[in-house]
């Protein structure tokens, strides 16, 4: 299956993972919490079925879980992750 991404939508995504990105770095985990929902919802409702949606799933669904304790670099690294998968 093609994996096209309107480039509407690889530009939002890659502006909210952005934005997710600096949340943490700055350690803003509420603005953190808020951009990875919606990273989340703009993968489910506007990417088609795809290898990349779903990683992108699972990376928010990870990010979600590790941002709250001491797990602030594993975080990151998805984040960083799912931004490289909008290059």
């Amino acid at each position: 299956m093609v994996d096209d991404v309107p480039t509407d939508v690889q530009t939002v995504l890659s502006q909210l993972l952005t934005a997710s990105r600096k949340a943490l770095d700055s350690g803003d985990t509420e603005t953190c919490r808020r951009t990875i929902s919606s990273v989340q919802s703009v993968a489910t409702n506007k990417l088609p079925e795809s290898e990349r949606r779903a990683r992108l799933r699972h990376g928010c669904e990870r990010v979600q879980d590790l941002i709250g304790g001491d797990e602030a670099a594993a975080a990151r690294a998805y984040v960083v992750a799912m931004e490289s998968q909008m290059e």
